[in-house]
């Protein structure tokens, strides 16, 4: 029995890596509330709604309005989110840690399936600039 094989499975969720989908959203919603937020609002104005696709939860980004704002879905689409978003973008928890990383280029991971885009294609490769932005919020790894 080794008492690290737990920590290795992609199902060990916190274990498996420095972040998870719910570490990311927090960042990024610091980012877009802090002092970034003015200029990423100026650079990015959209609304994004993202949905992991390992476990379908719903997260949402909000660069168009008054009060720049990121955040979990939840089933009544309560909380600051956009009714019709601008953006809707599925990939899988580890694909979203590696783009925020910047392990996985977001057009490649496009070109290759890994990322799913509806919407404003212009604003999808505006997306990197708030990746960007998210990945200096993000609690630093423990190595």
């Amino acid at each position: 029995r080794n008492p690290c094989a737990h920590g290795t499975s992609k199902a060990g969720g916190q274990h498996a890596s420095m972040s998870n989908a719910t570490e990311i959203f927090t960042a990024m919603a610091e980012a877009v509330g802090g002092p970034d937020g003015t200029k990423l609002r100026r650079k990015f104005k959209g609304s994004v709604v993202f949905t992991i696709s390992d476990n379908n939860e719903q997260w949402y980004l909000d660069l168009k309005s008054e009060k720049p704002s990121a955040g979990k879905l939840t089933a009544g689409g309560a909380g600051g989110a956009p009714s019709n978003p601008d953006l809707s973008v599925k990939v899988s928890e580890s694909d979203m840690i590696k783009m925020v990383r910047k392990e996985l280029n977001p057009q490649q991971a496009f070109m290759k399936g890994k990322l799913k885009i509806k919407g404003k294609m212009a604003l999808a490769m505006k997306l990197t600039s708030v990746l960007a932005a998210t990945s200096r919020y993000l609690p630093k790894s423990k190595l």
